[in-house]
């Protein structure tokens, strides 16, 4: 009995809140045509009206229409405690810095203006967890949009990636074999030849003579080489 009259009481101390979206009274629902030669205008709008309600952890504060008053007061937490109240909790929600993705100054803005979306001034959210959370509550068919064409890019750089991959791998394995072929003694620059077999640089013979082809050759040989 204490819940229910607490809840009733809720429901009176409930702050009036604008009406969300704009009413235009002159608005044209129906131009006049052959079959229905008489305009139609939007006269008046009848509605429970829509009340602000708060979280009683966070102070975050929100608009529900009056008819979902007492159903959103009915929501407990697992302790037993409200979610939500009528009454302004002493509590300062966390105020964060990051904006929606349809705000005006997002950088793809010029894009979603071609689609057709929306501006979005929401501009507190305390994380990029929040920020698509928001966006794909609030804003649905837009965040489907950006969520598909998100993923359409994240495949052609992946696909870009890969091409990178396998032009690198081409091209090391062409230097690997130009490195694995013998080179050629550029004859140009003055050679020696020796009695081991092999060639040497004129000026290079003793650094020839301790190599272990020729000392091998000397062994052999029993000669010494001059």
């Amino acid at each position: 009995m204490t819940t229910e009259k607490m809840t009733v009481e809720l429901i009176e101390d409930a702050e009036p809140a604008p009406e969300p979206g704009s009413f235009n009274r002159r608005q044209v629902i129906h131009s006049p045509s052959d079959a229905f030669p008489i305009d139609v205008q939007i006269s008046s709008l009848d509605s429970a009206g829509y009340v602000y309600v708060y979280d009683n952890i966070t102070g975050d504060r929100s608009v529900i229409n009056r008819n979902m008053l007492e159903q959103q007061l009915s929501k407990l937490r697992p302790d037993g405690t409200r979610f939500f109240t009528t009454v302004k909790p002493d509590i300062e929600p966390t105020r964060g810095t990051l904006k929606c993705l349809l705000h005006k100054d997002n950088s793809e803005r010029w894009q979603y203006d071609e689609w057709g979306f929306a501006v979005c001034n929401k501009s507190n959210l305390v994380s990029e967890f929040q920020v698509n959370r928001h966006v794909q509550i609030r804003h649905r068919m837009e965040w489907q949009t950006i969520y598909e064409e998100r993923q359409v890019k994240e495949k052609e750089e992946e696909r870009n990636f890969q091409r990178q991959l396998l032009g690198l791998a081409v091209a090391n394995n062409a230097q690997a074999q130009v490195q694995s072929q013998p080179q050629e003694v550029d004859k140009s620059i003055g050679y020696s030849s020796c009695e081991c077999g092999e060639e040497y640089r004129n000026g290079y013979s003793a650094q020839h003579q301790r190599g272990k082809k020729h000392q091998r050759w000397e062994k052999k040989n029993g000669a010494q080489h001059s």
